[in-house]
């Protein structure tokens, strides 16, 4: 199968910091190199201009991952929510992301869009008036057909690392890399049956630790299942992106879930013979939000 691999929220994880140990270069520049290692290039990180704003040397950030062959896309200013706020200032947060990311996004071969936490709002209105804004810029929306849930193995992660916890640790990771894979397949299965024929899959990472001490082998795993890396435009064509922003969804769900969900026909979000392990990850997570 095909993907092409994505990144949202660079320079910095939203309006929080990384943990001791850690910085928000160091964390992005591993997963560069993971990239690196394994011949995968022109990535596009969705990114968010509020960081740049009260850091302006994280600006550095994104220079080295242009210099290093991926691009920039935007991800709005300050990471707000369609369904938080009126169409008006939902519109105002992309608009402010364009002009202070502007220096990056003009270098990319395409100027792209995706809504944080990919919701497309709870209005008709509302999304209309957000799909008509993007059109008018010449900006192409960006969804996800499938997301590996590293912001909750990093939160396990991070309880076992607290800990001192070497065997939760090793856990953490290998269980990571078997849920990964297992899910990704599982979206595909259920992107191809929603639209009726084999799809490139959009698939996402977050520039939080765990990632960036993982992603190397992340990358290695798929490929030796026989997944194939391919640049984001290969995806971005019908049946997928034609459906993009076509209906209104206010949930946290991947492409097809969202569809599904809005048809009267929900789908499992989680892979089932990977429930159990899921649950156990949330478990170790603990109270974690970051």
């Amino acid at each position: 199968m095909k993907t092409a691999f994505t990144m949202d929220d660079l320079p910095l994880w939203p309006q929080s910091y990384p943990p001791d140990g850690y910085t928000a270069q160091g964390i992005v520049r591993a997963i560069q190199d993971g990239l690196a290692q394994h011949g995968i290039s022109g990535v596009y990180a969705f990114a968010n201009s509020w960081a740049i704003d009260k850091h302006p040397e994280f600006a550095d950030i994104l220079d080295d991952w242009v210099a290093a062959g991926h691009h920039i896309a935007n991800h709005t200013h300050a990471h707000q929510q369609l369904p938080d706020i009126n169409a008006a200032a939902f519109i105002a947060d992309i608009a402010e992301g364009e002009r202070k990311l502007a220096r990056w996004l003009n270098k990319a071969p395409r100027k792209l869009f995706r809504h944080p936490l990919c919701h497309w709002g709870e209005t008709a209105t509302k999304l209309a008036a957000v799909n008509a804004y993007l059109a008018d810029i010449g900006a192409t929306p960006v969804d996800v057909t499938s997301w590996c849930y590293e912001w909750t193995w990093n939160r396990a992660y991070r309880a076992a690392r607290d800990a001192g916890d070497r065997k939760a640790e090793i856990y953490v990771k290998d269980s990571f890399l078997t849920f990964s894979l297992a899910q990704l397949m599982f979206d595909q299965a259920a992107a191809k049956a929603w639209f009726g024929q084999d799809i490139t899959a959009i698939t996402l990472g977050h520039n939080v630790p765990f990632f960036a001490d993982v992603a190397a082998d992340y990358f290695g795993r798929l490929i030796d299942a026989g997944v194939m890396f391919v640049a984001l435009e290969d995806a971005l064509v019908a049946p997928v992106q034609s459906a993009v922003g076509s209906v209104v969804s206010d949930k946290f769900l991947v492409l097809q879930q969202k569809l599904a969900d809005a048809a009267g026909r929900p789908t499992p979000q989680i892979v089932p013979e990977c429930q159990e392990m899921f649950a156990r990850i949330k478990a170790m997570a603990g109270d974690l939000t970051v």
